[in-house]
Formats: structure tokens, sequence, C-alpha cells
């Protein structure tokens, strides 16, 4: 017969102290109770001083003679510690103690002087002067554990411990105690939890426990009349003799087979037999236990263990199981495919073995070494040649012995994720180019349609001032002729009155109503002052034409001062007193500056510009005298004090050349000056501050955009509150 080879258990299977016989996990609990309750009235009735106690050494029987040896009443031992009894133990005593407890010590065997006495003061094994021999041996319970000590206590007198008469007591004390041992381990088969029977070398039954009994249904004589082969179903009387032959060369067998019962019902049981020898004859102890129960939890648990691989199998990602020691416990399918390896291989393999992902292997190593119960993070690991992000949670269990490392894919996810930041990039850089062309287009916008403006201004302005011109210089020319012929016409007028200085009564008449004396006086007067009238246009027409510059497109050395003057000359009607404002005082303070190469036309725009805001700025303080300040106490281009600090509204402009290659021009004004915020904005397009009928908010954007971008320079304003403005033009000479 071939039997089937079962991985033997600690758990649930033990020894009673003669080595013999092993005890089951499932108690028949009428068995039991009647096994332990022998067993108290066997102790109870030893005529020897005997105890038996569990594993706290609690006492659970006393014999009599033990009561009275140690000096206690009826039943007062029971339930008491035995430390509590005996506190003067010596500490070697103990340790033999719980060495058997702990299993180490099958037997434990010490004789002890007479200086050990009990809680009534009586020595211990009942003789004052005598020594007392104290045997010790585990018991165990029908689950196969230890459960407590026997203990066996007998007097030695002292002089049997000092001559050969000692080894002879000792041999009686054993050979007692093997009388004793016999009947305990008869008890204990008897009443064992476990099916125990014992077969001959032919197979036939001759001896079975309780438990046999019970559970096959038969009684004792039946079951004696059976052979082995009549209640196994996988032993067969003709596998017999080569299940006999195998057991006698291995002394031991653990196999699972069936048994069937009285009424034919079959059960499952685990088996281990022993060969023994025993007078002359051959003998098979069997020891069985039925694993019904067993075999379902483990058909559950198989099964469970198959839906929770399936269910790993499904999860789409890397999926791990890892041990303390840093051992793979298993994978799902995903990782094995992932390496186009056996699942099974990994099993028992050191985490690292691929050495595929240092960043995997030290987030194992870590987690292990930390106290922490879960983690996640992202580890690069090489697939086949190919690197792979993967976001990895872990979590620990079975008291942190293990974890589980789930590993998912987020490779697309992450490039995907660097893809979109890169174009939320992209599309920053896009958006910001954008809003600065649409700032640069809506600048140009407005510059050409100011362009625009001043083109067409300027060549109105010149038509006027070439229709003008015309006229004027007519005039102008004719009035020199004027004056000559009047004056010869009073000459004339004289050598009559001299000639004939008696006219006749008409021509006196006519002297006298014409008023002749007043129009010789006042006719000079008057011819002179159209003289200065035309002079005055004529001054005016060449500022014009001076301003707008439409014949001069490009750069061209050009007098700064001529520009100042001539826009000084078209805004001179507003520098005048009107409205309760008093005049604007102008103070001119030019420097020896050379030509300067620029966009003559251009440059007067911007002096323009510059001087209307500085006469807006005068005409608010005018009508809030109390917002007028001092002009500038520290003048960019002179570096020392600029005015008096008069309130009276006054536009200073300054001239000088810097460092011999540059230009400064400055005008300033004592009007109310500005906050250092509106002093951020002023050059955007389309800020002001005045009203929007009065101010398009262009003038001072317009300005820098042709000093800055048209001729290279610079454009600078310094302005507090109460204190004034100055603005400052720095541009290059440019000359070759």
């Amino acid at each position: 017969m071939q039997t089937k080879p079962v991985q033997q258990k600690s758990q649930g299977l033990g020894r009673y102290a003669d080595g013999t016989v092993a005890i089951a996990q499932q108690p028949a609990q009428a068995a039991v109770s009647e096994s332990k309750d022998r067993l108290r009235r066997f102790v109870e009735r030893s005529a020897e001083a005997v105890a038996i106690v569990d594993c706290e050494m609690r006492y659970l029987s006393v014999s009599r003679r033990w009561e009275i040896n140690s000096g206690l009443g009826d039943g007062e031992a029971m339930g008491r510690s035995h430390w509590e009894l005996f506190p003067n133990l010596p500490e070697y005593w103990e340790q033999n103690a719980q060495a058997c407890l702990a299993g180490v010590l099958e037997y434990s065997e010490f004789v002890e002087g007479p200086s050990i006495a009990s809680v009534s003061g009586q020595i211990a094994g009942g003789y004052e002067g005598e020594s007392v021999k104290w045997i010790f041996q585990p018991w165990k319970n029908s689950e196969g554990a230890i459960g407590g000590l026997i203990l066996f206590a007998s007097k030695i007198a002292s002089d049997l411990a000092q001559t050969s008469g000692y080894n002879k007591f000792q041999s009686e004390v054993r050979s007692k105690q093997l009388e004793t041992i016999p009947q305990l381990t008869q008890i204990a088969l008897e009443n064992a939890a476990d099916t125990i029977f014992f077969t001959t070398s032919d197979g036939q039954i001759c001896y079975a426990n309780k438990a046999a009994c019970h559970l096959f249904g038969y009684s004792e004589s039946e079951l004696l009349n059976l052979r082995v082969s009549d209640i196994d179903s996988q032993l067969p009387a003709s596998d017999w003799f080569e299940h006999w032959e195998q057991l006698k060369q291995q002394s031991n067998l653990t196999f699972e087979t069936s048994y069937k019962t009285k009424d034919g019902a079959s059960f499952p049981v685990e088996v281990k037999v022993n060969y023994l020898e025993y007078g002359g004859g051959e003998y098979r102890c069997a020891i069985a236990r039925d694993i019904s129960a067993r075999q379902v939890a483990e058909s559950a648990l198989l099964e469970a263990k198959e839906q929770l691989q399936a269910v790993l199998d499904a999860v789409p990602g890397l999926v791990s199981w890892v041990s303390s020691d840093l051992r793979y416990l298993g994978v799902n399918r995903h990782l094995a495919s992932a390496y186009k390896m056996p699942a099974e291989v990994f099993t028992g393999q050191k985490v690292g073995f691929l050495d595929t992902s240092p960043k995997f292997n030290d987030l194992v190593y870590g987690f292990f070494a930390s106290n922490k119960k879960k983690t996640s993070q992202e580890v690069t690991a090489s697939i086949r040649g190919e690197d792979k992000t993967y976001l990895i949670v872990a979590q620990k269990y079975h008291n942190n012995t293990a974890a589980v490392f789930v590993g998912l894919d987020i490779t697309e996810s992450k490039q995907s994720l660097v893809a979109l930041q890169e174009s939320e990039e992209r599309l920053r850089q896009q958006a910001a180019r954008l809003e600065q062309t649409l700032l640069i287009l809506q600048r140009t916008q407005t510059q050409l349609i100011q362009t625009e403006k001043m083109s067409s201004l300027g060549q109105l302005v010149a038509g006027i001032a070439h229709e003008i011109n015309n006229p004027v210089s007519f005039i102008s020319g004719n009035v020199s002729h004027a004056t000559g012929y009047i004056q010869e016409l009073m000459r004339l007028i004289d050598l009559y009155q001299k000639y004939y200085p008696n006219p006749v009564q008409e021509i006196e008449y006519a002297i006298e109503e014409l008023d002749l004396e007043f129009i010789r006086q006042d006719l000079p007067k008057l011819l002179n002052s159209m003289k200065v009238g035309s002079e005055r246009i004529r001054d005016v027409v060449r500022s014009l034409r001076l301003f707008s510059r439409t014949d001069e497109a490009q750069m061209k050395p050009a007098d700064i001062h001529e520009g100042l003057d001539s826009t000084l000359l078209i805004l001179q009607n507003r520098l005048q007193a009107k409205g309760g404002r008093p005049g604007i005082s102008l103070v001119k303070e030019y420097g020896d500056l050379p030509l300067v190469r620029c966009y003559p036309g251009h440059l007067n725009q911007v002096f323009m510009h510059l001087l209307t805001n500085a006469i807006d700025a005068l005409e608010e303080g005018g009508r809030n005298p109390e917002k007028n300040g001092k002009m500038q106490n520290q003048s960019l281009l002179s570096g020392g004090s600029s005015g008096s600090g008069i309130l009276n509204p006054e536009i200073r402009i300054r001239t000088s050349l810097v460092e011999d290659n540059e230009v400064a021009i400055a005008i300033s004004d004592n009007g109310p000056g500005m906050t250092e915020e509106v002093l951020g904005c002023i050059f955007d397009p389309l800020f002001t501050t005045k009203s929007p009928e009065t101010s398009t908010g262009l003038g001072l954007a317009i300005s820098q955009h042709l000093v800055v971008e048209k001729h290279g320079g610079k454009l600078e304003c310094v302005s507090r509150p109460g204190e004034g403005t100055e603005l400052i033009i720095k541009i290059a000479i440019g000359n070759d």
C-alpha cells in the first residue's frame, strides 16, 4: 500500500511523560471530564505523597499522604500556589519546575535536605532530620499541551544519604514510581480524546480506547474482532504486508486516509502509527484524528486564497507580497507577466534579485525599517529594458511581519502631465507675447493716430502759414512805401501852408473839418502799429513753420533752443493771466548746446506735450491754491537749488550738456505734484488725471515713445505732492 505522507505539525500533537502517547486537538468532552475525574481520584487515594498542579503551580489534586506530611488540613492546599505553601524553596527548585513546564525536561529528580518547611511549620516530607526526594513529571491535557506537573515527595533518612543503603532506597522509590506510571499511562490512553488502537503484525486490532469505540460505533469487543482493513478504506488486506514492512523500516509513519464507521459512513483522518516491540511480540500503535473539520477549513482557505489570487490578478497593477526578511511571498500574474517569468519563481527570492529597480528595493527596506503601517511613493523600474514610473502603495499586515505592495503604472499619466505642463508653459508664453504685442499694437495705433493728426495739423498749419505769409508780406512791404508816400504828402502840405498862408475859405473849412493837425500826429503812429502787427504775424507764421517741420522727415542737426522758443511762442497766450489766474512766469536757463541730430518736428511735439502738462498743472494749482508747491529743491541737472520757493506759478526750462555726448532738457513747474501711485502710471496710454473732455491721456505716452524709441533717449520724471514736477529729456548729440 502506498501511504500519503503528511507534514507533521507541531500544533496539536504532544506526548505524555513516558513519551509514548500523543493527544489530539479535538476533545470529546465527556471522555475528557471522566479522565480528569479518574486521575484526581487516583491521586487522592494514592498511598504516596503525590500532588497535581497546573502551569501556574496551583494545586488541582493532592493525596492524603501529601496533606499529612506538609501539615495542611483537608482540602487546604486546593487552588493555592505551591510557592505560597513552600515559601523557602531554593532558586534551583523553581528552575527545575519551570524547565519541566516548558518541556525542556521530561523528568526531574533531586534530593532536598531537611530545611524546607511549609507554611504550617512542618518539614516537607513529614520528618525532621530527614531528606526529601522530589520527582517532577509533566502531564498533558486533551489538546496535547503541558497542563502542569505531577509532584512526588518521599522521605529519605539522613544516614541513607551517606551510605550505600541510600541507593537501595532510591531503587525502591523508583520501583514504586514505575508501578504508578503504567497506571497513569493506562488512564491517559483509555481517556484520550484521539482514537488510539493497537494491532498485531497481521493487522488484528488488539486494543482500542474509548474514543475509538465511540468514533467507529463499535463496542470494545466488536472492535477487537476487526482488522485494520475493516475500518481503513484505503488499506485493503492485500496491501497490509507492504505497509507493515514500511513501518518496520521507518519506525513511524504519518499519512491521511479514510475510516469507516459501523453504519458505513466514511470520514477523513490523519493517522500516526508507531512500530513497537514488547514481550517478544510486534505491535502497531495507531493514533488517528478526525480531520473532517480541518479539511473543510483547508478547502475554505484554499478557495479563499484562490479568490484572493483571482482578485489580485485582476488588479491592473503589479502586486507582490514581501515578508519582513525581505523575501517574496508571492506576486500576481501582472507582475510575473511583466518580467516574463512564472509567478512561482518569485516565491522565496530576495527582493532585488532581478536588479531592475533599486528605488523599489530602497522603498521596501526603508518601509520595514520604519514604524509606518502604510506608505506610498513614485518609483521608476526597468521592465524588459523600458523605464516605467509606478505609484507604489504599501500596507503592512500580520503584526508587521509582512507587507503587500501594489504598483500602478503612471508612466503615461506622468508623461501627459509633463506634456500638459509644457503646453501650459508655452500657452503662458504665447499669452504673454500676445499681450505684449497687443500693447505694442495699441501704442502703435495711438501713435499712428497722433502722428496722422500731427501730420494733418502740420500740413494745415503750414498751409495757413503760407497763405497768411503772402498777404502779410504784401502788407508789410507796402506799409513802408505808404509811410514814404504819406510823409511826402505831409511835406507838400507844409509847403502849401508856407507859401500860401491865406487859403481860400473852402480850404480852411476842410482843414478844420479834417483836423489836419491831429492826422499829422496820429498817422505815423498808425503806420507804425501796422508795421509792428505785420511783424508779429510774420514771427507767428515763422514759429508755426518751425514747429510743424513738415519738410523734415529725416534726422538732421537742429537747434534745440530754436524748437523750444517756437513752441513757447505758440503757447504764449496760455502763459498770460486769465480767469482769475496770474500770469505764468517763464524762466529760461539755456546752456551752451551744439546742434543735435534728431527729428526736429517730433522733438517739438514732445516739448509741446511737456509744456502743456506743466501749464495744466499750474492752472489746476490756480483753482486749488492750497495744493501749490515749491519748485524742486534739487534739480537733476544743476544739482543745486532751483527756485526761491515762491507761490506764484512758474515754469523753468533748463538745458545742459551731459558728458560731451548727450544733452538734457528739463521742464519743471511748481504745481501740486504727483503721488507715487500716479507717478507710476503717467506714461501708460490713455491714463490721465484730467477730465476726458480736456485730455486723451496720450501726451506723455507719445512723448516717451518719441524720446525712447525714436531717438534712443530717456524721459524721466521726478515729482512729489506739494513739491511740483520735473520732466527731463536726455538724447545723444549724434553728430558725425
